[in-house]
């Protein structure tokens, strides 16, 4: 069984950010952060259960970059 420390450890090691840092970052600066470390485009996914209802909005979410486009179909 790992300790939190380890957990801690391993996160700073895999981000190359101090443990401050990464309390601070929000997930938006963490995800940018990330994409530029990896050299990788960074996006988040919906996981849900198999049992029971799941989650209900899993068709309703969408990349960023689909957002983007939206936002700015909305301000034109």
């Amino acid at each position: 069984m790992y300790n939190f420390s380890f957990v801690e450890k391993s996160a700073q090691n895999s981000t190359n950010l101090t443990l401050e840092q990464l309390k601070s970052f929000s997930p938006n600066m963490l995800r940018a952060h990330l994409s530029k470390l990896t050299n990788k485009k960074i996006s988040f996914i919906s996981e849900f259960p198999y049992i029971g209802r799941g989650n209900v909005l899993r068709e309703k979410l969408i990349d960023t970059e689909k957002l983007n486009n939206e936002i700015d179909k909305i301000l034109k």
